[in-house]
């Protein structure tokens, strides 16, 4: 009975210290908001965009389409920092980009938000 009680005892003191809050801290190198690349997509899953440049300083972002692209109807796929997450997510779908656009990027611990505009220039003939 004694052992009983012991093994019992151990196993509820190690389920209580294995109930801790378990804190941890995003290394400051990934603590970063920064869009590195941008696709556009078109209906038929084809490339659209042609040439991008990024402005990080800014926050600014330039795509040029292809002579065949629709810029009413494209859809964004873009690589951001590890651990980062993109507002307005690119779950949206397609989209008409003959305006620019503005999305936010917020680091993985949410010091860091950075506001990008993405602009679409249309081909040039």
């Amino acid at each position: 009975m004694k052992k009983i009680l012991f093994f019992m005892f151990i196993a509820l003191t190690f389920t209580l210290m294995s109930c801790g809050d378990d804190d941890y801290t995003v290394d400051a190198a990934y603590e970063k908001a920064e869009i590195t690349n941008v696709t556009l997509y078109g209906r038929n899953e084809a490339v659209m965009s042609d040439k991008t440049q990024i402005d990080s300083e800014a926050g600014a972002i330039t795509v040029s389409l292809k002579a065949d692209a629709d810029i009413t109807d494209l859809k964004m796929v873009a690589t951001i920092s590890a651990g980062a997450t993109l507002t307005p997510g690119m779950a949206v779908g397609f989209q008409d980009y003959s305006s620019p656009r503005t999305y936010t990027v917020t680091s993985p611990g949410g010091t860091v938000v950075k506001q990008w505009t993405i602009t679409v220039a249309p081909a040039t003939n």
